[in-house]
């Protein structure tokens, strides 16, 4: 399962599109406390994070995720538009997995799906 944090209902709808043509399940969220609710029920392959969220503090939440050891593993792969280079870095330092270009990440959607799913 992939875990979407995203306040755009756009940007969580072309993860789920992609997910499914992968034949992998996709939970999009746009909500700090259903994320930790969610990370209390299942362990997600790869969480994918929209650092453009406005409604989140994304550089925190990843900060907390790989601060706490029972999701440290959790690959997180953060993007923004590159405009945003001041999130990008936010989320290098707070330990992102894969920093991406939004433009980078719609490519890579597919191929990154496939990625997590087979490393888990």
């Amino acid at each position: 399962m992939i875990l979407v944090v995203a306040s755009e209902a756009n940007v969580g709808e072309e993860v789920e599109k992609a997910a499914q043509a992968e034949g992998a399940d996709c939970l999009i969220l746009c909500e700090e406390a259903p994320i930790q609710a969610a990370l209390q029920e299942t362990t997600p392959e790869a969480i994918f994070i929209d650092l453009s969220t406005f409604t989140l503090d994304a550089p925190a939440i990843i900060q907390d995720l790989k601060g706490n050891t029972a999701t440290r593993k959790i690959p997180i792969v953060a993007f923004a538009n590159q405009i945003r280079a001041d999130l990008l870095q936010d989320a290098k330092e707070a330990g992102a997995d894969l920093i991406l270009p939004r433009s980078a990440f719609n490519q890579q959607l597919p191929e990154l799906i496939r990625h997590y799913r087979k490393h888990s």
